[in-house]
């Protein structure tokens, strides 16, 4: 019986549409007698999915409640275009008395693409509690491009009587035009940039994966690492989890047994270069192995959280290694409370106060342990701009100009006195607001300017930190730091995809946005769409912003962006933004990068670095000189270019858009002989050909499939010129 209601119920559907739409060949169907595949009930109105009480055809309809805004959403896994369809149909009835006022809304991720009054789309302009009326909105007049949620709600914001609705279809439009070729071109002669293979690196990662990938370079930094005693291998966690010291690694063989010297060695292990973070902020944990934290409830009184209760108000849900005594810092009364802050602690419940001579001791340890010149690149700290919030039990007040610069000076001066080959990374920022001000600016309520800059003459911080650097090597003879460090994550909610969320970091929204997003790093006239994009400085262009300061402040140093992430790392959209960030590292110019922290093992973001690390499984690098590369639809294509010496080009064709795309490419006055092939998508990077006869200057590279990266290896006859890699080396390092 259930199978001839089904039956009957498609009919049913199929000649309503024949009888409505006479020109559409077939349609798809949402809901017959219940949702069909790929469409989930995420509604919040009281509703039913399954009624059967009222219903056009077949068993089932819906039925819901539109009561003080309320609505049912109807849920699609994937983004439907409206251009693939011509219309949304549906029978809809209301209870008595009728009339009820509705909206019809086409969403996208969070945002409403297209809302309509539903008297407007509705057969006789209104609700009828006698009959069933046919609700037709035409997608020739949508607004946007695509949708992946409709819902269907109260317009009121009062109460309605139930309404009904069954059979609903998306009919069935004239297949959209082709889109027209993208065409590339390149110019192996203009804007060459030397491409410092250090780009292409890592916080942390597994020691397999290093393995797999031989990372240039690894990063141990961190908010972890602003307070790490070296010699009993402990670190602090800091605001990240109940200020707490805690124990790394066995303990046996101190300090040359570490955590920090395993990590050294196993980088070391494929010729990876480590960068060590050296604390600067005066503190290091106790001279022992227990378990510390900062804000006893005993001493300091209740608290709205401790490391138990983190984990649910039951106690059968705890851990057994949890401390109820661990406070997490935050409170409503009591004696230490100070607008909602515990205050007061004493730093000495968990760390010691050290001066430099405790980053000089550990650097001399570190080449006694691996030798001269072998560890050579330090990082003053990590986002000392923020001490006074991820640090606050030992450092609660907002640090300065002069407060982050004589600290990390001291310490660099120090080491570069022991090391002669040391690389000093600073000041480590740790995202927008600390580019152009302090921490003590920031308090006041203004993360752009305050007193402390005025102080400085107006000058955006990280340019008056330049500026100190050239300084102190002119009178000192030294440069305290050779590198320009900062921390950039794009905001906006799920776009850095911090949480490796792949629900909402991949709903279409989002992934769109974080396409978007990478220009911040490199286009003056793109607004961020963020709260950035809300501000007095509402342009980031990050690299280019950080290179201009550079040459105007202290011409010599390099740039580094130690921290940044563009999506989860088990999502396509993440991965693509992750491959193409590493080609902008190497079009403008970075000369160091890490990102936040490794993607997990056998991730797609893996595959992002494998393209650019090990693309044929020879561990064959994407180095050599970036060249001019454009696209005819930069928007939806983006291209860069390669030029790796040897007559060989490397041409990275990322197609950002939902369309397959045909893509030709002009290479100018190179003459391509053969041509291998690779591609990133979401089962991997893939070799598609190798030794693809290719002649001539202009080259047809076929369909590119939507949402995917190809890597292009053009033989030529006639190559740009050579200048020799990047860091004095070729392929695996």
């Amino acid at each position: 019986m259930a199978q001839t209601s089904r039956w009957l119920k498609v009919a049913a559907s199929m000649l309503l549409c024949v009888a409505d739409v006479a020109s559409a060949a077939a349609e798809r169907i949402v809901y017959g007698d219940g949702l069909t595949s790929g469409f989930e009930n995420w509604s919040w109105a009281v509703n039913s999915f399954a009624q059967t009480s009222v219903v056009h055809a077949g068993a089932n309809a819906i039925s819901f409640e539109p009561d003080g805004w309320a609505g049912i959403f109807i849920h699609s896994s994937a983004a439907i275009a409206f251009s693939d369809h011509a219309s949304l149909r549906l029978h809809v009835r209301g209870a008595a008395p009728g009339g009820q006022q509705l909206s019809v809304s086409f969403q996208l991720g969070q945002t409403t693409v297209w809302s309509l009054d539903a008297s407007t789309v509705v057969a006789g302009g209104s609700l009828s509690a006698g009959e069933w009326r046919v609700l037709s909105v035409d997608f020739a007049g949508a607004p946007g491009t695509h949708f992946d949620g409709l819902i269907l709600s109260d317009r009121t914001g009062g109460n309605q009587s139930v309404v009904y609705i069954d059979d609903i279809v998306l009919t069935e439009g004239a297949p959209p035009p082709p889109p027209t070729p993208v065409n590339l071109s390149v110019n192996t002669q203009a804007n060459r940039r030397a491409i410092d293979p250090m780009i292409y690196g890592v916080n942390f990662g597994s020691n397999a994966q290093h393995a797999r990938l031989r990372y240039p370079t690894r990063r141990w930094g961190g908010n972890s690492t602003t307070r790490h005693n070296w010699q009993f291998d402990v670190h602090n966690t800091a605001g990240d989890w109940f200020y707490q010291n805690i124990a790394d690694g066995s303990g046996n063989n101190l300090p040359a047994g570490s955590t920090a010297n395993a990590f050294i060695t196993d980088t070391r292990a494929h010729n990876g270069d480590p960068l060590i973070t050296l604390p600067t902020i005066g503190w290091v944990p106790r001279d022992d192995r227990s378990k510390r934290w900062s804000f006893s409830v005993a001493k300091y009184g209740a608290q709205t959280q401790n490391e138990c209760t983190y984990f649910g108000a039951n106690p059968a849900t705890w851990p057994e290694w949890c401390e109820e005594d661990a406070g997490n810092g935050l409170c409503s009364s009591g004696p230490h409370c100070v607008n909602g802050k515990i205050t007061g602690n004493d730093p000495a419940d968990t760390s010691k106060p050290v001066g430099t001579s405790y980053a000089a001791d550990w650097v001399t340890h570190l080449r006694s342990q691996h030798g001269p010149g072998v560890v050579t690149l330090f990082a003053l700290d990590n986002e000392a701009m923020l001490w006074n919030s991820t640090h606050r039990d030992i450092h609660p007040t907002a640090p300065t100009y002069d407060e982050v610069w004589s600290k990390g000076r001291d310490v660099a001066l120090v080491v570069k006195a022991i090391e002669p080959q040391a690389k000093i990374f600073g000041p480590v920022t740790w995202g927008w607001c600390d580019y152009f001000s302090s921490a003590a600016d920031a308090a006041l309520g203004n993360c752009y300017d305050g007193p402390d800059r005025q102080a400085h003459g107006g000058l955006l911080f990280v340019e008056w930190y330049l500026q100190q650097v050239c300084a102190t090597q002119q009178s000192t003879g030294v440069r305290p730091v050779d590198y320009l460090d900062l921390h950039y994550y794009p905001q906006g909610d799920g776009v850095d995809g911090l949480d490796n969320d792949t629900s909402y970091g991949e709903s279409p929204e989002v992934a769109a946005r974080r396409f978007r997003s990478l220009r911040e790093l490199y286009d003056p006239s793109w607004n961020a769409e963020s709260w950035i994009g809300d501000t007095s400085e509402p342009n980031p262009y990050l690299l280019r912003r950080a290179r201009a300061a550079i040459d105007a402040r202290c011409p010599g140093v390099k740039l580094a962006l130690t921290e940044y992430k563009w999506g989860p790392d088990d999502g396509l959209t993440g991965t693509l933004a992750q491959a193409e960030l590493l080609a902008i590292f190497g079009r403008e110019g970075v000369d160091y990068a890490t990102r936040w922290v490794a993607p997990e093992d056998n991730t797609l973001a893996e595959q992002a670095f494998k393209l650019f690390l090990n693309f044929d499984g020879q561990f064959t690098r994407l180095t050599g000189h970036s060249v001019a590369a454009t696209s005819a639809d930069e928007n939806n294509v983006g291209v860069y270019a390669i030029d790796g010496g040897n007559d060989r080009l490397y041409v990275l064709v990322f197609n950002r858009s939902l369309l397959t795309r045909e893509v030709q490419l002009d290479l100018g006055s190179l003459q391509a002989s053969s041509m291998d092939h690779y591609r990133l998508d979401g089962s991997g990077l893939q070799t598609l050909a190798t030794d693809v006869a290719a002649n001539g200057s202009q080259l047809t590279l076929g369909d590119q499939p939507a949402r995917t990266a190809d890597l292009w290896v053009v033989s030529s006859t006639a190559a740009g010129v050579w200048n020799g890699f990047a860091n004095g080396f070729e392929g695996g390092r």
